[in-house]
Order: C-alpha cells, then structure tokens, then sequence
C-alpha cells in the first residue's frame, strides 16, 4: 500500500498539469451539498441532496473513468461509492431521469481534492472500577487501510448523567501497529462512578503523511453507557485518601425523594445536583480523622445517608532502624515508624522485614505502638545479612535498609543463676550461665563489688565462649565478716558492641575471722571516800577490724612486775567501759590488759598502766566556731608513742562522754570537728604525752565551740532599802544552764509607772530616760551591788539578767519601793503655805495702797460709755444690722410730743428710781435693816425725734414717718431707797453710789399715790435711743404690758438693749439712790471711803 501511494503521487503531481472541467452540464440547484470523501483510500463515497421532497421516484444514472474506460451503473439512492484511484483524476457523471428537465452534472475528483475520514470507531468496552473511581475504555477503528506507524487521534467524551452533560473531553493518540487489534484509556472521575450514569462516545483521525489530500475526523462513535446505582447510599464508602486530598461525595435516592444537605461534623456543605436521584458535595484539604473516620451524612426528607472516610499520611520511611543479636541464634530488629499516619485497624501500616541473601522472610514481629520488631533465625554458616524492611498502608509505601555482620552485633542477655560460694574468709567463688551459643567468641565480663557503704570495686575477667554457656571467677582480698553485693554484666570483646544488662546477687555475708587490730583504750584514775578507782575505756572495732560478731571483752589487770595471774572480768558486747575498785591504801600501778572476742578468736591485747607523771598544767579557756576547736601544745621529748587528746564535759555526772584521740609524736596541734562537741556545753580538754607506758599531763583548756545565750536569768534578793538606795544579791547560774563563759550581769532600774509592763520592760530599760538606769557589771565574781541616788517614796522595777559571749540571758525582775523621807515631806507641806500667805499678805499691802486707782479704773462713779464693756456689742452684729440705733449718739430737737397715756393725779412725771428689795421677811423688812420702805414706782416718758440714718437703705415704712412717738420701756431699778436716818429727812432719797452694775431682780408694782409728786421737768441727762417702731403695744416692752391697772404701769427710760434697767440714774435722784445689794462688798467699801 505504501508503495501504491507512492505511486499515485508522483501521478497526482502529473495529473495537476492537464486542465480538466469539474463540471460539463449541470441543472441549476438541483445537485445540493455534494460531498466526497474516502475512508480507506480505496474507494470514493460522494452524497449530495435535491430539493424534491420524494426521492424514491429519481433514478441516477452514474458514469466515472479514470485510468480505465468509463463505467456507469444506475442507483436510486442520492449517494454512490465508486473505485478510487489515485493514480489518475477520477471523471464523475450523475444524470437524474424521472425528473423534469433531466439533470446532470459531471465533475473531477483527484487527491488532493478528496478528504481522508475514517469510519467511526467502535466501544468494544466501557470497565467502571469503583475502588478507584476509574473507567476502563476499550475500542476499535477499521484497520485495512492503516499504515504501519500512521498515527491515530481520537477525541473522547465523558458525558454524564441522562442529561449527558460533558464532563470530560480529551485527545487521545497512538502510532499503530499491526498487532494493535484494539485501543485502551483510563478516565478517573473526580465524582464516584456509582454517583450516575457516565457515557462514552469517540471520534478519530488518521493522521498518514503519505496522503496529501485533506484529513477529516470520523463520525462520533455510538455512546456507550455505564449506569449508576440505584440504592439509597452514599459513596465513596470507607474511602481512605491522604491529609489535604480535595473530596467529592455524593448520594443516590429512590425516585421521588428529596436530597436536603449534607454535613462532615460540625461543618455543612452545598449540595451539587448530579442527576433527578443524586446530588453530591466537595470538601477541600481534608484533614487527618479520627481513629473511626469522619462521618458524612446526606439528610433527605425521609431519612438520612451517610459514610466513613479515613483520612491519614502514607508511611513514612522507617527511622532508626538497628539490628543484633542476643545469642547468635537469632537476629532483632527494631525502628521507629516515625511520623504518625492517623490510620488504624485494618488500615494500619504493616511492616514487612525481608532478608535479601536468603530471600527468608521475617514473620516474628511484634508492631505495637511501644514497641516495632521482628526477629529473624540466624542460618547457619552465614554471617552477613542484608535486611530490607517495607512499610505499606492503603495511601503508599515506603522502605529502609541494612547490612552487617551477625557477629559484630550481639548484645548478650543478662546472666542467669548467679551464685556465690565461700572459699575463705576474704574469698569466694562467682558463677553463673550466660545464654548464647558463643562458641569460639571471646567474652569480657565487668563484676561490681560493693560494700553496705556503697563504697564499689570494678574488676573484669575475660573468658572464651563454652558450649553449656557456664562461667565462673573467683573474687579475692575481701574483708571476713562483711556484707558485699555483687553484681555482673558481659559482652563479646573484639569487637566490642554492646553491655548485657545487670545481673545481682545481693547481702551475701563473708565467714567470719578473728579480729585484726587491738582495742584503742584509755584509763582515768580517781579517789573517793571509799577508796580508789580505775576507770578503763575502749572503743568498739569497726566493721572492717572486728572480722566477725563481737561477743564479749575480757578485761584484765595485775600490778606491774608481778608474775601472779591477772585478774579478769568478762562483759558484754555493748559495754565500753569498766571500773576497777582498789583499796585507799594501794597506791601502786598497774598494768590493764583489753581484748575483744568473737566467734573466730580474740583480737590482739591493748595494754596500759596507771603511771602518770606529775603536771604544773593550768588551765586555759578556749571559745571554738562553728566548725569545731583547735587545740595546740608544746611537743615533748619525751613522748615516744606519741600524744593522746581527751575531752569530755566538766559535769561530773556525765561519764558516758569520755572521748580521746590518739596522735603521732610530730604532731603538735589537733583539731576537733564541733560534731563531737554539743554547742553550749562546756568541755575539758587534756592533752597527755605516752612514753613507755607512763602519761604526762602537757595542757588542759576548758571550753566550747561555741557559746550561747544563759538559759536561765540569775535569782537575786533585795538585802536592803534606804529612802535613796537599794541594795541587791544574786546567785551565780548552775554551769549547765550557764551555756558559756560568764561576761558579767546588767542590773536595770526602771521608775514604776502605770503603763510599765513586764513584756516591755527591757525595752523601756533601754529608752534613753534619765528616770531608768542601766548598770553593766563586767567582773563575773561580784553578786552585790547597792544602787544609789533614788527618789524616796517610789516604787521602782529592777530587773536582773546575765549575759555570756553569744548575748544576754533572760532576764528576772521585781518591784521594789524606796523609803519615806520625813524631813522632806514636813518640807513639802510648809513650803507652799509659807509661799501663799506671804503672797496674800503682800497682794493685800498693794491693794490698799492703791485703792483710789482701782476705784477710779474699775468701779468709777460716772463711767465712761466708751470704756465701758458692757455696753460695748460685738462687731459683727452692728455691721450686719444697721437699723440698730442703741447707744448711737444723734442730736435730739423736740418737735411735737403726743401724750398716748396720763395720770390725772400726777402732772409731772419724773424720771426716779424703782425698789428692788434683795429678801422680805413677811412683814415686809429686810434682813439686815430694821425699818420698813414703801416701794416707789414711777412711769418714765422719754421722747426723741424720728432719725433717719443715711447708711440704711432698708427701713420699714413706719420708720420713715414724719410723726415722732413717746417711748415707754419699762425699768427696774437695782436701787431701793435708804431707810431714813435722823441727819436726812424721810422724804427725800440721796443717791450715792453712782453706776451700779446690773442685776436681774424682781419687778415691783408701782405706786403712784405714794410717790410725791416733783415740780421739775424730766432730768435731762445721757438717754440711750431706740427705734420705738420695734415696741408693740401689749409687748413685754410697752407701759401697758406690766398689767390691766394703768396706776401700776411703768414707764422707762433710757435702757440697755439686752436690760430694762437704768444705764444711768437720773441726776435729781442721785441723792437719794444708795446701794443696797449685798453682793457688792468692794463698791460699798469704796463709796464709804469716798463719803469719809
């Protein structure tokens, strides 16, 4: 076929030259889209229309040459297929006859002029895969024609739905070959198949390039149809999709229901209308769900659809994956899964460990979330391994890799059936079983030792592996008698990979040997009444000296020199001490041997004599820190086996606290931790010299390490007390409660008041008071003292503390009262009244002097308004209120006097004076004079103009009238008149007396019959003024408001604001006014000396 192809273009290229007519004849618009083309380059298919509405009735006939004489044949049918040949043009003639005018129509066909469209392809299959959402296509197109390597384009359409919506369209394209009997194509729907139906249809195109005529595509294949489901469900169904994979679910429903919404947890989503049945949903980026999945539900208006998605990561490549052996019979491996994937169950990812050299696969393995391992049999005669271990979950797979030598990676396991055995004392036998066939391998074992002070020894033993796996060594220079736990662990040697773990044996206990050193010991001689005493001590052998139980001490003792047998007690293991009685008459020395016992034997003896040498040792105080004492003596030739330092508490009934320390013969200084001393707690401290068997005391010092504060204040008593002295006693405190060495005592002496308290009685002790003192005794041995220049008569607080290095101790008080001075007191009391009569004696000399000045400052006979205090007002309320015109001086013109009220029998009236008896006695006498005086009662009429003051602007309306008014006040005189004495007449009444203060006295009635009658007008004189506007009638003011009788109305006269009596007496009766109140002694005393 290629080569006629060939052929046929290098003709088509001659043909091109020769001019040839398309078209002869030709019926005008009969012959309607005439259309040619070849399917298969071997035939020519032509098709045309006519506008006759019956075509049947046409017949055509056909005439085509080309290289070949012309053919015709005839047809009914408005299309012909003839032989096509390339070669040469092909000359077409069509006549139509049945119709009227007879068309025709002839044209010429070449190559070049004729399309190339293939048939229509043929779906051979249409595969849905509903696990993957995926369409398996498979077609066919007519391959007679087809050129090895031509290439084939074909176009196919997803349509989906009934609706046969396009949801695909894609090209597709495959050089042929003649094996190619069929065509394939996968399509992935983003929606799931079982959604709706989903149809195929395909077109193609042969693309020859041997064909230079045009290319056309087929005609479009017959749909094929993959339906849906028609159950109520929801898809995809236990879908299991990777962490941010964008989803489509969707739901079919019976015909007729109702697809409402669809919600994945808290969130809702649109629904996408697939079909009349289904509808589906997207969720973008889904994240990682549950361990259960994440549920997805469609609501209907029936009932309710729904389905699981898992949604996760793929396994991530193994991490830290390592593997040995524990016994060279089988090899563990262990990783790390790394990331988490977020699937479970059966989704979870599986691991699957594959050994390349012998291909086994590993089926051992143990994949918990604490745990991944496999383990794998070891072959025999293979050393190397190479491990490939995959991880594969529904979302992917991953994998690691590992090679090594079996032998460089074992790991032994712990030993097993440890056990020890004694040999000796300081020896025993290790055993013990270490699983593993490590036959030919070399073994390194490290064995811990340690002691019940947690004190260790490491030591290592290397052994070669045996076949039964039992090993043992033997642990030697151990102490008798001692609890030791021992422990083993192992590993191959070379080379070296890793420890086993730990294995124990714990409390195993050495046999026992005979103690390994001598008692340290000591004596201490002493002489009472009965006798005298030895008093030896040792010290208990340490763990690691005693070798074994100490059960006794054997003590023993005999004079020095003598060869007769000791005597010996025996004591019980806790004691460590004992004394020896001998008589008071046996001076001599002795020798004391101690030895202590226990199951295996005795210790070596410890030997000492009672020989001590004389010593002119005093004693020292020393005072240590917190870290303890230093003690320093002078070194001694003499002191061949060195110094001994003991201490102990200076209280005699303290004898359990005997301690000593033995040091070398260079040593000239010790220091003694505080640990062995109690703070507080005074201690002796000797320091003897050893020389062949004989001490020599070098030193002694008494001390502490550190003081303290006395625990107790001292007692005291008062011996003695004077008016201005006391004198005290104390005891001294017991050393016990001493707690340190003595400085001295503070005495205070606090004056007693009633606010002193005990609780605060240091603290006002110590106020810079000159009443308090504080006396500070700094010599120990004083306890007396007397306290001087102290007031007599007075209680006081004295108080009494001791006090030592660290501070004061508490402190103890009492109360204490001084001596009465009577001298003092006789002078206390004579002193002030000798000061008060002189005083009055020489006020009264002063007085008298002076009398007429006093007088005439303070009790004048005229006073002088100005300078008066009565009659002076406060500031404030003549300012405030300026229409008060009282004692303000304005001149006074008379201008027309209305008389509101008159007495016909008393043409005048007079200003004069009012009795105001002080007491009456019932017939109407007074106490102190022996006459009786009728009381004269008299109506004042005063009269002054209206005055307008131009400084007030607020004056009432009656103010401002032109007619002037007679006021009436009504005044009680403090003056009664005299009784009548021979030298004065009875008639008439002298005032002497001048300005009397003012009192409040009772109002008498007035008489106007028996008042004579006087000629003279008013008296003119000093008249205070008063707004009479402010009087109202009927007031207690006004003339009438004394009572209904007129006759014992009382008229006044110039008055006071604030009184109703006469500022000042009118000057007629001055001389018949006499003072008679008895309270005034010092005016009565002056006007008698002015009458004199």
């Amino acid at each position: 076929m290629k080569e006629k192809l060939h052929c046929c273009l290098l003709l088509a290229v001659v043909f091109c030259w020769v001019p040839s007519p398309t078209k002869t004849q030709d019926s005008p618009g009969f012959f309607q889209n005439l259309q040619c083309f070849t399917h298969n380059l071997e035939t020519l298919v032509c098709s045309w229309d006519t506008p006759n509405a019956t075509k049947s009735d046409i017949l055509y006939q056909i005439c085509y040459s080309a290289s070949k004489p012309p053919s015709c044949f005839n047809t009914s049918k408005s299309a012909l297929e003839v032989e096509f040949e390339t070669i040469a043009p092909l000359r077409i003639t069509i006549k139509a006859s049945n119709v009227q005018g007879t068309p025709e129509i002839t044209f010429q066909k070449t190559m070049q002029d004729i399309p190339f469209i293939p048939p229509a392809p043929e779906i051979l299959s249409v595969v849905p895969d509903h696990q993957t959402d995926t369409l398996l296509i498979q077609w066919s197109v007519d391959n007679a024609t087809l050129l090895s390597e031509v290439e084939v384009l074909c176009e196919i359409l997803i349509l989906r739905s009934e609706n046969m919506d396009i949801v695909s369209n894609a090209t597709w394209k495959k050089r042929w070959t003649p094996s190619d009997t069929a065509f394939y194509w996968n399509w992935t729907s983003d929606f799931p198949l079982l959604c709706t139906s989903h149809s195929v249809q395909i077109r193609c195109l042969i693309n020859d390039q041997y064909y230079y005529g045009e290319k056309g595509w087929s005609n479009w294949s017959r749909p094929y149809t993959v339906y849906g489901s028609t159950e109520e469900k929801a898809y995809p169904t236990d879908k299991v999709v990777p962490v941010g994979t964008n989803m489509t679910f969707c739901c079919t429903v019976q015909s007729g229901t109702k697809i409402m919404s669809a919600e994945l947890g808290n969130d809702r989503y649109p629904l996408i209308p697939l079909s009349s049945n289904s509808s589906a949903v997207r969720i973008q980026n889904m994240t990682m769900s549950e361990e259960s999945g994440d549920n997805l539900i469609f609501y209907t208006d029936v009932l309710y659809v729904g389905t699981v998605v898992f949604v996760g990561y793929p396994p991530d490549i193994p991490q830290n994956l390592s593997c040995e052996t524990m016994n060279l019979r089988q090899i563990g491996c262990q990783w790390n899964p790394g990331r988490i994937t977020g699937l479970y169950g059966e989704r979870e990812t599986i691991y699957t460990l594959r050994e390349s050299y012998s291909g086994k696969l590993c089926v051992a393995c143990d994949n918990t979330e604490e745990q991944y391992s496999c383990k794998c049999d070891v072959s025999k005669g293979q050393s190397l391994y190479a491990f490939s271990l995959q991880a594969q979950n529904p979302l992917g797979k991953s994998q690691a890799s590992l090679s090594f030598n079996v032998t460089y990676r074992v790991h032994p396991k712990a030993p097993e059936n440890i056990k020890l055995v004694d040999i000796s004392p300081t020896e025993v036998s290790l055993t013990w079983f270490l699983d593993g066939n490590f036959v030919s391998l070399k073994l390194i074992c490290e064995i811990e030792v340690r002691t019940s002070n947690k004190e260790k020894e490491m030591r290592n033993t290397t052994v070669i592996g045996s076949e039964d796996g039992n090993y043992s060594y033997i642990i030697d220079n151990l102490h008798p008698f001692y609890q030791y736990d021992v422990r083993i662990r192992c590993a191959t040697l070379d080379p070296f990979w890793k420890w086993s773990n730990w294995r124990a044996v714990k409390g195993h206990i050495t046999l026992p040997a005979a103690p390994a050193n001598n008692l340290d010991i000591w004596l201490v001689n002493g002489r009472h009444l009965g006798g005298r005493t030895v008093t030896v001590y040792w010290k208990h052998l340490p763990i690691n000296e005693a070798n074994g139980k100490i059960h006794s001490y054997m003590v023993s003792w005999k004079p020095i020199g003598s060869h007769s047998e000791p005597q010996t007690i025996v004591l019980a293991a806790f004691h460590n001490r004992t004394q020896i009685q001998l008589d008071s008459g046996d001076d001599g020395n002795y020798e004391i041997t101690v030895v202590a016992n226990n199951s295996a034997g005795l210790s070596p003896p410890s030997r000492i004599t009672t020989v001590q040498l004389a010593s002119d040792a005093t004693a020292e105080l020393a005072v240590g820190n917190a870290e303890g004492i230093n003690i320093t003596w002078q070194s001694d030739a003499n002191a061949t086996c060195g110094y001994i330092v003991q201490w102990k508490p200076t209280s005699p009934l303290d004898t359990s606290a005997m301690r000593w320390k033995r040091f070398h013969t260079n040593a000239s200084s010790c220091f003694i931790s505080a640990d062995q001393f109690p703070v507080g707690v005074r201690y002796n401290i000797t320091v003897f010299s050893c020389s062949e068997g004989q001490h020599q005391q070098l030193k002694r010092v008494t001390g502490y390490t550190e003081e303290l504060a006395p625990r107790v204040a001292p007692n005291f008593t008062v011996l003695e007390t004077t008016s201005n002295s006391i004198c005290v006693k104390w005891e001294g405190i017991p050393e016990e409660d001493l707690r340190g060495f003595l400085r001295g005592y503070v005495v205070y002496i606090v004056k007693q008041e009633n606010t002193t308290s005990a609780s605060s009685f240091i603290d006002i002790a110590d106020h810079a008071d000159p009443k308090n003192k504080k006396i500070n005794i700094t010599n120990p041995e004083i306890s007396m003292l007397k306290i001087k220049d102290l007031q007599s008569g007075t209680s006081y607080r004295l108080g009494l503390l001791a006090y030592t290095g660290a501070g004061n101790g508490p402190i103890k008080s009492s109360n204490v009262v001084t001596n009465d001075n009577a001298l003092g007191l006789i002078l206390a009391i004579l002193i002030p009244i000798v000061v008060a009569v002189v005083l009055g004696i020489v006020a009264s000399t002063i007085c008298y002097q002076k009398r007429e000045w006093i007088k005439e400052t303070f009790y004048p006979d005229i006073p002088n308004p100005e300078n008066s205090k009565a009659l002076q007002f406060q500031k404030n309320v003549n300012e405030a209120n300026q229409g008060i015109k009282t004692m303000e001086m304005n001149p006074c013109t008379p201008n027309n006097v209305e008389v509101v009220e008159t007495f016909s029998t008393v043409p005048k009236i007079l200003d004069t004076e009012l009795h105001s008896p002080v007491t009456e006695d019932p017939n109407g006498q007074t106490p102190e004079e022996d006459f009786d005086t009728e009381d004269e009662n008299h109506v004042v009429v005063s009269y002054c103009p209206p005055s307008t003051n131009e400084d007030t602007g607020n004056l009432a309306s009656d103010e401002s009238a032109s007619s002037s008014q007679v006021v009436y006040i009504d005044i009680q005189s403090m003056y009664q008149p005299q009784a009548n004495s021979e030298e004065e007449p009875d008639g008439n009444c002298i005032d002497s007396a001048g300005y009397k203060p003012q009192m409040q006295l009772a109002i008498n009635t007035v008489n106007m019959e028996q008042q004579p009658l006087a000629e003279e007008g008013f008296a003119a004189g000093y008249r205070p003024q008063e707004n009479p506007s402010t009087w109202a009638v009927g007031s207690a003011d006004s003339p009438t408001s004394l009572g209904s009788n007129s006759e014992n109305a009382s008229f006044g006269s110039p008055c006071s604001i604030t009184s109703r009596h006469f500022l000042i007496p009118p000057v007629d009766d001055k001389d018949n006014l006499k003072p008679t109140h008895v309270g005034w002694s010092l005016s009565s005393l002056f006007q008698n000396k002015q009458e004199e």
